[in-house]
């Protein structure tokens, strides 16, 4: 008698779908949470006066941003989260009739399902606030689709080394619409010419789906990392590692020691960029938000990679024995380092801003600097501590008053900040 092998098999206790359908937590979260953003359809009244407020909806800066949004969702994808397989159920799988690239392949599906229905959310959401008309509905969706095949396309492979300019083309096509006000025919006819970009994409690399033991292995890593991190609320554990670099440190100094941190996170340049024409034409799009918190998260979310250097050092003790320096001149040697790369941010922010035909108030340029020291302030918080047996009241329940001061270092600077230079316009 011969035995088929089974094409697809379960890791036993497994549930489907993420256990939406068991009806226990994870049910009861995707009920609230659909409900919850399915209600902001019919409030459409209210959220075009919050957003646009007496102006008048631009329609090309409407698409100009939803492109936006896709390339910051390509982006994302191109991180490639989803390869990685449990250690145990790697090995199970070794010794299965099952190819285990179909796990990594259905995951990739669940990802790129998860981006899809994401930035198809906003496209509807803001195409329903503008008022927009059929043409606009046909030129969203088919920004939507055309970008949803070249990411699934692009993402499918191994990263290749001009993988991260895909996203960057996708932004200035963004600004583009957004500048010269495209109409929606127009914007129709790029979104074809997105997916005819899509042809070179699928090939070169290899296919993930084939990734070797160490490569699924260092995603699960990461994927613990997170999980850990998310678990104990301490975001500092998401800080990105450095990549190797040219920069010798046989003498080190505090200096090179920042130059060094910051160039090795570089790999962060091309995301920083695209949050740069983000914000660029998000404000033009949203007439209503103030300039100044749109420079001010822009730049916190764009520059905090590139602070991690001495997030690293304020966590461990023994590094920063081995680098014989006081906390000040720790601080000094980055704050000097990554002024520089908050400036460098600032003058991509002017060139992006020029070319998009607006401008920002002087209140949005000092928001920029306000975000670096916000973000050393974020990465020099002290390690979480548990012990404190006082607890305050917050949005997400009862919090450590201690634990609770420790993870808004930072973001609070910010947040008042910004506050008022708002007002102060």
């Amino acid at each position: 008698m011969v035995t088929l092998a089974p094409r697809r098999m379960r890791i036993p206790g497994r549930k489907r779908f993420g256990g939406i359908f068991s009806g226990d937590t994870a049910s009861f979260v995707f009920l609230f949470g659909f409900g919850f953003l399915f209600t902001a359809f019919f409030h459409v009244d209210a959220w075009r006066q919050a957003v646009y407020g007496s102006s008048h909806v631009d329609f090309p800066a409407v698409l100009g941003l939803l492109t936006l949004c896709c390339a910051v969702a390509w982006r994302g994808l191109l991180r490639r989260g989803f390869v990685w397989v449990e250690p145990a159920e790697l090995t199970w799988l070794d010794f299965a009739p099952v190819d285990r690239g179909r796990v990594v392949t259905l995951r990739l599906l669940g990802a790129w399902t998860g981006v899809v229905a994401v930035t198809g959310y906003l496209a509807a959401l803001m195409l329903a606030v503008g008022g927009a008309g059929l043409d606009q509905w046909r030129a969203g969706i088919a920004v939507v689709a055309a970008t949803a095949v070249v990411a699934f396309v692009s993402a499918r492979r191994t990263s290749v080394r001009f993988d991260a300019f895909g996203p960057l083309v996708l932004a200035v096509l963004g600004l583009a619409i957004t500048a010269f006000g495209v109409g929606p025919v127009a914007v129709q006819f790029g979104a074809a010419g997105v997916l005819v970009a899509a042809l070179p994409l699928a090939f070169g690399g290899e296919p993930v789906p084939r990734a070797g033991r160490s490569t699924l292995l260092a995603g699960w890593d990461g994927r613990v990392l997170r999980s850990v991190a998310v678990t104990f609320l301490d975001p500092m554990m998401l800080l990105p590692p450095s990549a190797p670099i040219g920069v010798s440190l046989r003498r080190p100094t505090v200096l090179r020691l920042a130059v060094a941190g910051t160039l090795g996170r570089s790999r962060y340049a091309g995301a920083a960029v695209l949050v740069g024409f983000a914000v660029v034409v998000a404000h033009i799009a949203l007439p209503t938000l103030p300039g100044a918190v749109l420079a001010g998260l822009g730049a916190y979310v764009a520059l905090t990679p590139f602070g991690a250097g001495l997030g690293e050092l304020w966590r461990n003790p023994g590094r920063r024995r081995w680098v014989g320096s006081s906390n000040r001149e720790l601080v000094l040697a980055h704050g000097v380092v990554f002024a520089v790369a908050g400036a460098a941010w600032a003058g991509v922010l002017a060139v992006v801003t020029l070319a998009g035909g607006t401008s920002f108030a002087l209140s949005a340029w000092l928001a920029v600097p306000l975000a670096v020291l916000s973000i050393l302030r974020t990465v020099t918080r002290t390690a979480v501590d548990y012990a404190n047996p006082g607890f305050i009241d917050t949005p997400v329940g009862p919090m450590p008053a201690n634990l609770t001061r420790q993870l808004f270092r930072g973001p609070d600077l910010l947040v008042v900040g910004i506050v008022v230079l708002s007002a102060a316009v």
